[in-house]
């Protein structure tokens, strides 16, 4: 893979991360709502201890509240599959991957007269 590859892959990951981190996870942020008591809600807070978690408040119809820490481990193996497909074609299709041109010991100078 070519530096230019390389470098698109690394800043969609980065910039993937920050997107699930701070504004949409792509998984449940909150898969353990399932398991409690019909009529119960969850929401997901971005959390910033540690980076790139999130937080989940379930609450329940009588009125108990509790919190998770939900480390976005899906999201993150989606991403790396995404930067790297996404690197690997950049760096496939990028500059220095064309048709070479002719090399300078194959070029014939030509006189000046």
């Amino acid at each position: 893979m070519s530096r230019g590859g390389i470098r698109a892959g690394v800043a969609i990951l980065l910039i993937g991360l920050l997107f699930v981190w701070l504004v949409r996870p792509i998984g449940n942020p909150c898969p353990d709502v399932g398991k409690l008591p019909g009529g119960s809600q969850a929401s997901s807070a971005t959390s910033f201890a540690p980076p790139l978690t999130r937080t989940c408040t379930y609450s329940t119809p009588d009125g108990t509240q509790a919190r998770r820490r939900y480390v976005p481990v899906v999201d993150l193996l989606a991403l790396l599959v995404v930067a790297g497909l996404a690197g690997g074609a950049i760096g496939l299709a990028g500059p220095g991957r064309h048709a070479p041109g002719p090399r300078r010991a194959d070029v014939q100078p030509t006189s000046g007269r």
